[in-house]
């Protein structure tokens, strides 16, 4: 129990000070894309590459086997519940679509493995770009391909209109090979595998780039809080359902069956702490893009970000009591 205190104390205040610094203009828009980057595109990828060098055991090697699986598995159920809730509420084609990706892909890179390093360390680093790869993976492949399709249906003039979007569709797909994210994710469990390992101060410096992963992570999302506009958050009704699956329902799914499979501690934490996170923002992204109902989009991310500071905490206690 103390570790949740003291992780949700942690967050809080962290986060405070991100909404401080925001409003006070210390972190500003261009600050605030520079933090995201520095965390995607650097302490992510070392943290990965930090994690691969835990001592190997089969455990372990079998724990990303039942992550992958796990995952796979999640996806194709919540891909079933977002088309089967989004046509019994008639939402047209596009917005169904919409719906699936927000309660399908949650923001397990940018907040998810940054918790799962503080409450299982390496381990959970390891086990959680597993899972990130499969998530990449299938929101680049069919993820793409169900909001393009919808796109191309309801807007498209022309045979030429069809055949544009029909080579955007595999241009995304050909992109996938391009992140960067699941090359080093294979490359972080090729150096588990391996008996090789590196210097020890040179883990010891990627496990101090990693541990900045939270703080970073969680100032970012201070200063994303204190932009947003919580009356229209608030009062979008329709991303409450988005909420109440994403922040709720599913991750309560998740801890009760990975108690009835019995799996181990450390693969039902990854399994839960990510099944318990926001909406990811690049569902908001996509929206842009595609003009894809943006300010649905937008509110619902927006909205499960707040609440993961009240149910997060919660999910956490569930799994080290």
């Amino acid at each position: 129990m103390s570790l949740v205190i003291k992780l949700t104390f942690e967050m809080l205040i962290i986060v405070a000070i991100g909404v401080i610094a925001a409003k006070t203009k210390i972190i500003d828009n261009n600050g605030k894309e520079k933090l995201s980057s520095l965390l995607v595109d650097l302490l992510l990828p070392v943290s990965m590459l930090a994690s691969s060098q835990q001592p190997f055991t089969v455990n372990n090697l079998k724990g990303t086997v039942y992550i992958a699986i796990i995952a796979f598995v999640y996806y194709l159920i919540a891909f079933a519940t977002g088309k089967l809730i989004g046509k019994i509420r008639g939402m047209d084609s596009a917005k169904v679509a919409m719906f699936t990706l927000l309660i399908a892909f949650a923001n397990t890179g940018f907040i998810g493995m940054p918790i799962l390093k503080q409450i299982i360390g390496d381990q959970g680093t390891l086990y959680g770009a597993i899972y990130n790869s499969v998530f990449d993976i299938l929101y680049f492949s069919y993820g793409m391909y169900m909001l393009t399709s919808d796109r191309c249906i309801q807007n498209s003039d022309s045979l030429a209109d069809y055949s544009s979007s029909k080579t955007e569709k595999i241009s995304k797909f050909k992109e996938l090979f391009k992140n960067p994210m699941i090359w080093i994710a294979f490359l972080t469990v090729i150096l588990y595998i391996m008996p090789y390992r590196f210097p020890e101060v040179v883990t010891a410096s990627f496990d101090l780039i990693g541990n900045c992963m939270m703080p970073v992570s969680m100032l970012v999302i201070g200063a994303e809080i204190a932009g947003m506009n919580i009356k229209t958050v608030i009062g979008h009704k329709s991303a409450y359902s988005v909420s109440m699956l994403r922040m709720i329902l599913f991750p309560i799914l998740t801890y009760v069956v990975m108690k009835i499979i019995n799996v181990d501690f450390e693969v039902m934490a990854t399994a839960v702490i990510l099944a318990a996170m926001p909406s990811g923002s690049l569902n908001v992204i996509m929206a842009q893009k595609y003009k894809n109902n943006i300010e649905f989009a937008t509110s619902a991310v927006m909205q499960n970000t707040i609440l993961m500071v009240l149910t997060l905490p919660l999910f956490v206690y569930l799994i080290v009591k």
